[in-house]
């Protein structure tokens, strides 16, 4: 050979052959550019004949072709793997792939040559075919991967816990559904399982999807052997563990939160009968004091006030408490929500603005519980500036369309009045975001952490939404849901 020229005179002649023995061929150069693809190639990859002319790249026919062209190209000159392409009707077939990489005459341009048979028929016996169908209905992941790590097969939950179709799974190397640190522990794993022979199992690991969503991982390792005991690859089970953790970090919140509702509605009870007591004898007192005597006076009504505002705090006790439930009524929250923000950020020494959509809709809440979140949340946003900045307090219908779940409370679908508190704070780091709504959980000093967490309670009890977004540097927004009135 002198050049690639070459290939097109003899195309002819080599497609007849090729044709012939079933085979597919593909040349291209290591930047993934298409030179010479059969027919055969195509069909066995489920593309159209008529597709040929628009190919550009190798991976445009799959995405495993792509993988394996890298490894080529890293300086492995001669590489055999086995693919699995599905096609429409769900029937997975089992493809033999060579790829090599050849020169020109002069030592030039290097290429890789792709040559590959359908072996299903070899390959898959009756008793094969029903193991296949039994493992893709399984509700965990299964995969069978060679020596370097490359899925030969993978079953059909394996591809929804990562977000991936079958075919471009095939051929993709492990280190692609993990990041580098967790990568580098699997593949400690997989050694030990090569040199022991030993089944292992995976836990505590941290898949990443296609969508970027982290999912936690246990599973296992195994051998695949030969009929001569080599081990040719390894195979095992993948489960998604990421609902189980967030069902049993809701029980464990769930939990923290009975625990101080009991403490709570025992010691507002006992501090409400004191305040009465209070309250009666400041009350007997400023009747039995001479009108004359305004010093007098003036303290009892100090008492009087401070009293009423211990009241208040029972109130917000009782939020925690078992008989805590929310007094509702159907209203229009607008007054009530600037009277709120009003109130909070009065003598704040920055900004703040606030744009509330005309005609919102009514809502069956206890008001004084929604007003006790806002004012939360408006205390949060000040306290996260270093500097009194900007706060923006803004309330619109919205119609949810799919439900969405975070932080364990789930958004469903339906007509919501949607009111959002953004802050030009520092913003907070992920690790943060997840904890954000626990009891105690506090990130500044001389804080007690349950205001966030009163707020998660009372929003969860309207069967309401409540979540944040947060990026350092970026500042935060608090979203509450609060469900709409049914006519």
């Amino acid at each position: 050979m002198t050049g690639y020229g070459e290939w097109k005179d003899i195309a002819p002649m080599l497609e007849d052959a090729l044709n012939r023995d079933g085979a597919g061929i593909c040349l291209c150069r290591f930047d993934g550019s298409v030179i010479y693809v059969n027919r055969n190639f195509i069909a066995l990859f489920k593309k159209e004949a008529d597709s040929i002319p628009a190919l550009k790249k190798i991976s445009d026919i799959s995405h495993a072709l792509g993988e394996i062209l890298a490894t080529v190209g890293k300086g492995k000159q001669f590489l055999k793997r086995e693919l699995f392409v599905s096609d429409e009707t769900g029937s997975t077939r089992r493809l033999s792939c060579t790829a090599c990489a050849v020169y020109t005459a002069k030592g030039g341009d290097a290429a890789a040559v792709f040559i590959v048979h359908d072996i299903t028929p070899h390959q898959y016996s009756e008793g094969d075919g029903i193991w296949y169908a039994i493992v893709d209905s399984l509700e965990d992941g299964y995969y069978e991967c060679d020596l370097a790590g490359c899925f030969r097969y993978v079953n059909s939950a394996y591809c929804n816990i990562f977000e991936y179709p079958r075919d471009q799974i095939i051929g993709m190397s492990y280190r692609s559904f993990y990041q580098e640190e967790e990568a580098k522990k699997i593949y400690d794993i997989f050694h030990y399982v090569y040199v022991t022979g030993t089944p292992t199992r995976l836990t505590d690991f941290t898949g990443v999807a296609k969508s970027g969503r982290k999912k936690r991982i246990e599973g296992s390792i195994s051998p695949i052997r030969d009929d001569g005991g080599v081990i040719t690859g390894f195979r095992g089970i993948i489960r998604d563990l990421t609902e189980r953790n967030r069902i049993e970090k809701e029980l464990q919140r769930a939990r923290k939160l009975e625990a101080i509702g009991i403490l709570a509605g025992g010691i507002a009870h006992d501090y409400n009968n004191a305040l009465t007591a209070i309250m009666g004898n400041i009350s007997l007192a400023k009747m039995e004091v001479s009108p004359d005597n305004a010093a007098l006076m003036e303290f009892l009504s100090d008492a009087e006030e401070a009293s009423l505002k211990a009241v208040e705090l029972t109130r917000r006790l009782s939020t925690f408490a078992r008989g805590g439930k929310p007094e509702r009524r159907i209203i229009d929250y607008t007054d009530s929500l600037r009277a709120t923000v009003d109130s909070v950020l009065g003598r704040y020494p920055g900004t703040y603005k606030m744009d509330i959509q005309n005609n919102l809709w009514k809502v069956d809440v206890d008001e004084f519980q929604i007003d006790q979140v806002i004012t939360y949340i408006l205390d949060n946003a000040v306290e996260s500036m270093a500097r009194p900045g900007a706060i923006y307090v803004s309330a619109e219908n919205v119609v949810v369309d799919q439900e969405e779940s975070h932080h364990e409370l789930t958004l469903q679908p339906g007509n919501f009045v949607r009111i959002s508190i953004r802050d030009e704070g520092s913003g907070m780091p992920p690790d943060e975001l997840v904890n954000i709504f626990d009891p105690y959980y506090t990130t500044k000093e001389m804080a007690s952490g349950m205001g966030l967490a009163t707020s998660y309670v009372i929003i969860k009890r309207h069967h309401g939404y409540i979540d944040v977004k947060s990026s350092m540097g970026q500042g935060s927004t608090f979203f509450v849901y609060l469900p709409v009135a049914q006519a």
